[in-house]
């Protein structure tokens, strides 16, 4: 499947947003299709009305507005638009920012549960609840947003196991995070900020499965070539 986009603008800056948009969807293996449109009229009768665009961005006055076709629910019946500006010239650290904000506005954790268990207590814990599990020599800690912890002696690999892998990020060696407790990501991806202020590493591999993870968001399904 790929992401269809309109850009309408000067011929200028739609090079220079055209080249941030490949820049970023070919980094992270993702299938796109770009429509260059300069004249007003045809952007309008041809391709806002049409359904299978994805994304829609308009550039004048030194900004460049947006609107973006979401699926709530990852479900593929019911929609939304994500409207917002950005500045000229574009670059991916502010696009990238500008689609997790729209996700994080429209959607929540997908419901589930967790059956922590050690040798003292056993819990259950909301998916919605964890911000990132990690691990500490023979056990593996859950960190949850009202800033409790809970150690289990479960590996990573199976607690990942049973959780949605679409959602929950292996973000570096013996990390997890969630998704949706995602605040913001560093300028170079080399850091995740956690909505309790948590600094979690990223590595290169933990970058793309991120990138996974939003376009699930926004789209609904899978349009990664992994």
């Amino acid at each position: 499947m790929n992401n269809k986009i309109a850009l309408y603008g000067s011929a200028k800056k739609l090079t220079q947003i055209e080249g941030v948009l490949t820049k970023l969807f070919n980094k992270n293996n993702i299938p796109f299709e770009i429509h260059l449109i300069s004249d007003s009229e045809q952007f309008l009768r041809e391709f806002l009305i049409k359904n299978d665009f994805r994304l829609f961005m308009v550039s004048e006055k030194g900004t460049v507005s947006y609107m973006m076709k979401m699926y709530k629910n990852f479900d593929q019946q019911t929609t939304r638009y994500a409207c917002g500006k950005m500045n000229f010239p574009l670059t991916q650290k502010e696009l990238s920012d500008h689609m997790l904000e729209a996700v994080k506005s429209s959607h929540s954790c997908p419901y589930g549960i967790y059956a922590a268990k050690n040798a003292k207590m056993s819990r259950l814990i909301q998916h919605s609840d964890i911000e990132c599990i990690y691990r500490d020599n023979t056990k593996s800690v859950f960190f949850l947003q009202s800033g409790e912890t809970m150690e289990v002696p479960d590996s990573i690999s199976r607690i990942f196991a049973e959780l949605d892998a679409n959602y929950f990020i292996k973000c570096s060696k013996g990390v997890i995070v969630n998704f949706f407790n995602i605040e913001q990501v560093s300028d170079d991806y080399k850091t995740i900020l956690t909505k309790s202020g948590a600094e979690i590493p990223m590595s290169r591999i933990g970058e793309k499965r991120y990138f996974k993870s939003l376009s699930l968001s926004i789209a609904g399904v899978n349009v990664f070539n992994y």
